[in-house]
């Protein structure tokens, strides 16, 4: 049994280091296509994978009912078609480390208000200060550059879009855990939230110049695969696995190394090093995420 929970973090690191690095791998496509192109042949990929677990659940005779579809296509429109355009919208503008510290703090310091207000879920004085942290350390990233006169207003704009990423996550991960426990099938509620993520994204894109494509190089097309291959699929498997192996708990926590990763690989990549406020707002945000995610309900 041991052994086993070590396996199930072994998973939970490998997929926090994915994860990381996906913020990296955008950046670098994001320089040739807009964040949209980039989410729907990302999904494009996806979708094409996932296809099969579909067919093989609709030859089963697991077929979702039309009032699932609805809530199916709800959360492929937050969890993929709104949730990637704001996010590489986000990594575009603000960067690939300070992108990673934003989703991956907030998402359970807006997911323990989502469930406040939403379903009436406990929110003790532990997750509250948890709460006041996460949302200090975004202070600390983006008003220093207000004080001092940086009038980059990208950045902002960036700063803004992955704020509403982590928002369009909360709300999912929220709202979905009913349609989860009466499936009873994540894969297959994953498959088809990725193929209505996708249908969504397909008329957003054609506000975008498609012809751009042709002006990827092969490193381009190397990290949208591994985006498509490595984050959605194999990510997604390893999760799943650690998950299976250990407490939800104890694998969420492993997820905080995406910032370090995302910081890693920029440096790595890029030469970009991150400012001590953006370290420190980081580390505010991820205290308080800890908090919010490890108090007791």
């Amino acid at each position: 049994m041991q052994g086993e929970k070590g396996y199930g973090t072994v998973a939970a690191v490998l997929v926090s280091i994915i994860w990381g690095l996906s913020f990296v791998a955008a950046s670098m496509v994001l320089t040739t296509l807009s964040p949209v192109i980039l989410a729907t042949v990302r999904f494009i990929i996806a979708s094409a994978i996932y296809s099969p677990v579909i067919i093989w659940e609709y030859r089963r005779g697991n077929k979702p009912t039309i009032a699932d579809l609805k809530e199916l296509a709800l959360f492929g429109f937050l969890s993929i078609s709104i949730y990637f355009w704001l996010q590489y919208t986000g990594v575009q503008y603000a960067g690939a480390g300070v992108s990673a510290v934003l989703v991956t703090g907030l998402i359970p310091v807006l997911t323990g208000l989502s469930g406040a207000f939403l379903l009436k879920e406990k929110f003790n004085l532990k997750r509250g200060f948890g709460v006041v942290l996460g949302l200090t350390g975004v202070a600390l990233i983006a008003l220093p550059k207000l004080i001092v006169g940086n009038t980059d207003w990208l950045f902002f704009v960036g700063v803004a879009c992955l704020l509403g990423n982590a928002v369009c996550w909360s709300m999912y991960s929220t709202l979905s855990r009913r349609l989860m426990k009466r499936i009873g099938k994540p894969l297959m509620v994953t498959a088809y939230t990725t193929l209505w993520g996708m249908l969504f994204l397909l008329p957003l894109s054609l506000t975008s110049d498609w012809r751009a494509l042709s002006s990827l190089s092969v490193n381009q097309w190397w990290s949208i695969l591994y985006l498509a291959l490595i984050c959605s699929t194999g990510g997604y498997f390893l999760w799943n696995y650690a998950l299976s192996k250990t407490e939800a708990v104890k694998a969420s926590v492993w997820l905080y190394l995406e910032p370090v990763a995302a910081f890693i690989g920029s440096f790595a990549l890029f030469g970009l090093v991150p400012t001590f406020l953006t370290l420190l707002g980081g580390a505010a945000i991820l205290i308080g995420a800890l908090l919010t995610s490890l108090s007791k309900q």
